[in-house]
């Protein structure tokens, strides 16, 4: 990798860091060895010498780990992979804390892992054969510093590198190891905190099929950051940050360096006779350079006044500038809202908005409406009735002569069975991409996600094979194509009802429904996005135990489906000494579009199992059972067991785990690992003493 002679430096610092520490340690039995007579117990008071310190913890520990995996396929034109990978670690884990002078001054601790590692790594791909091993000093450490803790200005520096076993459903356990260092200063005024300091990360995960998605995540931030108390419910803050994030996929192009300096403000005022009401301001600059690159500026301002304890309002004004691969877009936005709750029965809330965005290429939209949203609770003499409804109208216009138009940022929990649309039609799919939250990560397509098109629509799944973990939202940046000149009117509902009765038993019914009417469009015509979705359901509870069954009915116009979904979770039995739990989920989609005619069937399984076989001996076992049947896509098969056995009895502690994984889709991945760690604590053998020596 280009950067690695810098991050080598930078480990280096880590580890002298680390060095020194122990050098110190031994310098401390120095003098401690050197004391000669017995002291008295006024000598241990005054706590001679400026170097103090004490080893309160340490134990011997060895680690062995054996993972086979391969990756075949039922083709046989296509050369199957075999991967051998064989671990052993032998360490001393030694627990250090002191002081220089005084603990007031300056106090530490450190937690040390140093050792020896062996390993050795064999690979086959058709008839190919590669082998490497490699033997070296290995280092785990924790170690933190306070400088003047309880004084007006203080300083805390850390510095640590663990490695950990990340497991993952249906994939083999990624190893990560991540090293941090940083150094922070606080200092405390009479009417507020100015904190400031410089933070550096270093993440590498391996593990994965092959080389080539592995990765690594280095992020480097400096900060400053002020809390003002200016009086009673007035408070101001003003902060700085830089920060340098740099990712690399080892053996592919897709890397990831961007460098990002914002300052931001933040105003809060609270008033009335109370103090019941609220004013709060914040405004934000953001300059960035590098790839996913983007200038951001944005101003909100919103006042909140309370009424009453049942009504309070809230009116907002909000400014908001991009600039993004030379596309500059600028968005007013003004709303209000009100809350009504008379009491914990009932809530009204309705709002009103409208918003004004242009960008630099004659294009411009212009969108007003509003909405109102109610829930009412209502018990009976068998339980209680829930209602929650809302209605929103909106109308949107498109100015201007440009055809082209951004997204970014658009948030999506991509599903692997259900479709995942893009909000906007006509989209220049070439111009899509995709990445984490924290804009660290770019997924890459083809191996994270699959784009399809169905009709003007674009569709996203997420792979199981892929980065991309279940339940994790997904921001995508993409091109489409404006209908200029058009209008566009919205109606959408959303209603649900359900009565929980007393028994365990809830029976419910929800809907939403989307209207469109478009007119006047130039050039590329409106898609009138219509949807119907009505679910009829009922869950039934019980303490240790409950299921649900549900009818799904979407009427889209794109890819309408029929859908039926089953479900329940279980403690088989919990108590004395051991407990299981189970769960299940079976779903059925009938896709009826003209576009994409289909049938899935999923089901989901899982059992957890724990039993304490003795009093130092326990075990537990996870499995979970994937498949997935796709009359056009084939079937899918996922398998996910561990078992861990653990043994502790007084210093002595066994930890052994066996996972088993495989992922069958159009390649068959199957891989099983076995861990084997054992701990011997040795701090009986440390020299105890209540105080300290000249």
């Amino acid at each position: 990798m280009g950067h690695e002679p810098r991050k080598a430096r930078q480990r280096n610092l880590i580890n002298w860091f680390c060095a020194g520490a122990i050098a110190f340690h031994h310098i401390s039995f120095a003098q401690d060895a050197s004391g000669g007579k017995k002291p008295t117990d006024e000598e241990s008071i005054i706590r001679p010498g400026w170097l103090h310190f004490s080893a309160t913890e340490l134990a011997v520990e060895f680690e062995a780990g054996i993972e086979n995996r391969r990756v075949g396929s039922d083709d046989p034109r296509t050369r199957s992979q075999r991967n051998r990978d064989i671990r052993f670690e032998e360490a001393v884990q030694l627990r250090l804390d002191g002081d220089i002078v005084d603990p007031l001054l300056v106090n530490w601790q450190a937690d040390l892992k140093l050792g020896l590692a062996q390993e050795r790594f064999q690979e086959r791909i058709g008839s190919e054969e590669h082998t490497d091993s490699d033997s070296g000093f290995l280092r785990e450490f924790d170690i933190s510093l306070n400088i003047l803790p309880e004084k007006p200005l203080s300083f805390s520096a850390y510095a640590r590198r663990v490695r950990d076993r990340i497991p993952r459903r249906f994939l083999p356990s990624l190893l990560e190891e991540r090293s941090e260092a940083g150094i922070t200063g606080l200092l405390r005024l009479d009417n507020g905190t100015t904190e400031f300091g410089v933070e550096w990360s270093d993440v590498e995960q391996s593990g994965n099929r092959d080389e080539s998605d592995d990765e690594s995540l280095e992020s480097t931030r400096a900060f400053l950051d002020n809390r003002f108390e200016l009086g009673e419910g007035h408070r101001l803050r003003v902060a700085f940050e830089h920060q340098r994030e740099r990712s690399e996929y080892q053996g592919s192009a897709y890397k990831y360096d961007t460098r990002r300096d914002e300052v931001r403000a933040e105003h809060e005022l609270e008033f009335g006779s109370n103090q019941q009401h609220r004013w709060d301001t914040t405004l934000r600059w953001n300059d960035e350079q590098g790839d996913l690159a983007r200038d951001e500026g944005e101003t909100t301002t919103r006042l909140t006044l309370t009424h009453s304890d049942a009504f309070r309002s809230i009116y907002r004004y909000s400014f908001y500038r991009t600039d993004q691969d030379e596309f500059e877009q600028d968005r007013h936005k003004v709303d209000g809202q009100f809350v009504y709750q008379p009491n914990r029965d009932l809530r009204i809330t309705g709002d009103l908005f409208a918003l004004r965005e242009n960008s630099e290429h004659d294009a411009e939209s212009q969108q007003f409406g509003g909405g109102m949203d109610a829930y009412f609770r209502r018990l009976t003499s068998h339980g209680e009735w829930r209602i929650d409804a809302g209605i929103q109208l909106d109308r949107e216009r498109f100015l201007g002569d440009a055809r082209g138009g951004w997204i970014r940022g658009e948030s999506h929990v991509i599903d692997p069975t259900r479709p995942t649309y893009l909000t906007e039609p006509d989209i220049e799919r070439a111009t899509i991409v995709a990445y984490n939250l924290s804009r660290t990560r770019i997924y890459i397509p083809g191996s994270d996600y699959l784009i399809v098109a169905v009709g003007r629509r674009t569709v996203v799944y997420r792979m199981l094979a892929g980065r991309i973990t279940e339940g994790e939202a997904i921001l995508f940046d993409y091109q489409y194509r404006v209908p200029t000149g058009a209008r566009i009117d919205s109606f959408q509902f959303d209603g649900r009802i359900e009565h929980a009765f007393s028994f365990g038993l809830t029976p419910y019914f929800a809907t939403d429904v989307r209207r469109q009417d478009s007119d006047g469009a130039r050039g590329v015509p409106v898609f009138e996005d219509n949807s119907e979705r009505y679910r009829l359901g009922v869950r039934f509870n019980r303490a240790r135990w409950s299921v649900f069954a549900e009818a799904e009915l979407f009427d889209d116009s794109v890819e309408p489906y029929d859908a039926y979904h089953f479900g329940a979770k279980a403690s088989l039995f919990r108590g004395g000494r051991q407990s299981m739990d189970a769960n299940a989920n079976v779903s059925w989609f009938n896709f009826t579009g003209d576009l994409d005619r289909r049938s899935v069937g999923l089901v989901d399984l899982g059992v957890g199992h724990r039993i304490d076989i003795s009093e130092y001996l326990s075990s537990s076992l996870s499995t979970n059972y994937r498949w997935e049947d796709d009359t056009e896509d084939g079937e899918t098969n996922g398998v996910d067991v561990s078992y861990e056995i653990q043994f502790r009895r007084g210093a002595l502690e066994v930890d052994l785990t066996v996972e088993y994984d495989l992922l069958t889709v159009a390649d068959n991945e199957e891989g099983m690992g076995v861990w084997l760690r054992v701990r011997r604590d040795l701090s009986h053998v440390l020299a105890r003493s209540d105080r300290v020596r000249r």
